[in-house]
């Protein structure tokens, strides 16, 4: 009975200190993700609070992404960008994704060399989703588009 019950209290314990992305004989990890599972197309759809002001973009508008991410979790700011369909300009995109925790904060740029900006900050699951806030602009920035903060959920196409 004794080396049973060690035996039990060492898999929990180990259970417990488990912080991979891959589960540990059936127990989650803590919600990090790999860097492949980062990087990719990635598809953001916004939704607008009730204090958006006019040219703030509409409900279901859906902004479409490529990060580049790098082994440290940051993006590669000569190969990352982000566009809004059906528009074909590459706009610059920077930022990280915290690979452990699958935070994210990335910085949406309006066009290069332009003052405009929005952040979006959420959470990215190794599953493919992400869930979060795009607000536009940034502080200290202008708007890329209007004032606006939108809920925002997303998905990897590849």
């Amino acid at each position: 009975m004794r080396q049973t019950l060690l035996c039990l209290s060492l898999l929990v314990s180990a259970a417990a200190c488990e912080t991979s992305t891959d589960p540990l004989i059936g127990f989650e990890g803590t919600g990090g993700l790999s860097q492949t599972q980062a990087a990719g197309d990635w598809t953001f759809t916004v939704h607008p609070g009730s204090l958006c002001g006019a040219g703030s973009l509409a409900n279901n508008t859906q902004l479409t992404t490529h990060l580049d991410v790098l082994v440290s979790g940051a993006l590669a700011p000569a190969t990352s960008f982000w566009q809004n369909p059906p528009a074909t300009l590459l706009r610059p995109l920077s930022g990280s994704v915290t690979l452990t925790t699958g935070n994210v904060l990335l910085t949406l740029g309006g066009s290069s060399g332009s003052s405009s900006e929005m952040e979006l900050q959420g959470t990215m699951t190794a599953a493919g989703s992400f869930s979060g806030t795009l607000r536009d602009p940034t502080p200290g920035s202008q708007p890329v588009f209007s004032v606006c903060n939108y809920t925002t959920t997303g998905n990897k196409t590849s």
